[in-house]
């Protein structure tokens, strides 16, 4: 509704917005109705759907996306990623997902995912809240710039659509893709194992990680490697890429130096002898002869009262010099 007054100086034309918001649900509400009776007109074909996602998982680019694989707790874990997800939810058909900032200010920011089957009016909502950092090696946690906060807010909220699109999907069809982007990396590998070994090359050099770090985490060359480890290979990869975990969580910590038959800081002291470590207190302690009583003859202070002189009288060596002593 526009207002119009003129005066005699100027015109002035007012605009009302008050049924700009009730416009826009009306649009939103006819989308969805729209949706809804196209998705209940044409039903889809389960066993056409499971086809061609098996197809798609037959494509060697495809396959290396499909999964990832992350330890956790001395243990692999491993799922499928968010572009398996969106290729099954678009061959399945029917099914509306998206993402939307519900929450934002200078510290953190708010995800809301969704994920929608037309055909059985099952939806999955998600959130996510998460701080405004990202975290350097050199200056640890910094605030980001905008290519990083859009990075970040595009990474934490494919993770969100990927859990919402599952929930909707049957885990059957997802397991078979897998299982399936599996064996087509293997086969790959066995075809042309030297192409396999420098796709795998290539790009764990794109994330600062050398051919040396993998054949110490494989613990052979990568000359070796089986088709299995080369699918395992593209799932870690693909985890890294994603964020969801880093090349030090595959990496087994290195052992303490102290070890079973290892040297100690201890063992390079010199050993003590005996009559060194004798404190002075004993030897200062111990009862002299008196004059008049007992003999004449000095003790021997490396002997205690316990052990008998061999050099004094009734010693076997009584009457013999002690070795050192000159005649």
């Amino acid at each position: 509704m526009a207002k119009i007054e003129e005066t005699a100086l100027a015109t002035t034309t007012e605009k009302s917005t008050e049924l700009a918001p009730s416009s826009s649900a009306a649009l939103v509400e006819a989308e969805i109705r729209a949706a809804i009776t196209v998705a209940l007109k044409f039903r889809r074909n389960e066993e056409t759907a499971f086809g061609r996602l098996m197809k798609s998982c037959q494509r060697p680019a495809f396959a290396e996306e499909a999964s990832y694989s992350f330890p956790r707790g001395g243990t692999e874990v491993s799922g499928p990623s968010i572009y398996l997800a969106r290729e099954a939810a678009r061959l399945w058909g029917n099914i509306r997902y998206g993402l939307n900032v519900i929450a934002d200010d200078e510290e953190s920011r708010t995800l809301e995912a969704w994920a929608w089957d037309l055909e059985t009016n099952s939806k999955v909502y998600a959130q996510d809240t998460f701080k405004k950092l990202i975290y350097r090696k050199k200056g640890g946690w910094i605030k980001p710039d905008e290519r990083d906060l859009r990075e970040l807010t595009n990474r934490r909220g494919a993770i969100l659509k990927r859990n919402c699109i599952l929930e909707l999907l049957p885990p059957d069809l997802i397991d078979d893709a897998r299982r399936m982007a599996v064996a087509t990396l293997e086969s790959g590998a066995k075809g042309d194992p030297e192409l396999a070994r420098k796709k795998i090359i290539v790009a764990f050099g794109g994330i600062n990680v050398s051919p040396e770090m993998i054949e110490k985490k494989l613990g052979h060359k990568l000359s070796e490697c089986s088709p299995a480890e080369v699918a395992s290979l593209r799932q870690i990869y693909k985890s890294i890429v994603d964020g969801n975990s880093k090349w030090a969580d595959y990496v087994e910590a290195e052992p303490k130096a102290q070890e079973n038959g290892t040297l100690d800081i201890s063992d390079l002291k010199p050993a003590k002898d005996e009559k060194q470590t004798k404190p002075a207190s004993q030897s200062a302690q111990k009862p002299r002869s008196k004059q008049g009583q007992g003999s004449s003859t000095p003790s021997n202070p490396d002997y205690s009262e316990e052990e008998q002189d061999p050099f004094q009288p009734g010693g076997e060596l009584f009457g013999t010099r002690e070795p050192g002593q000159e005649g």
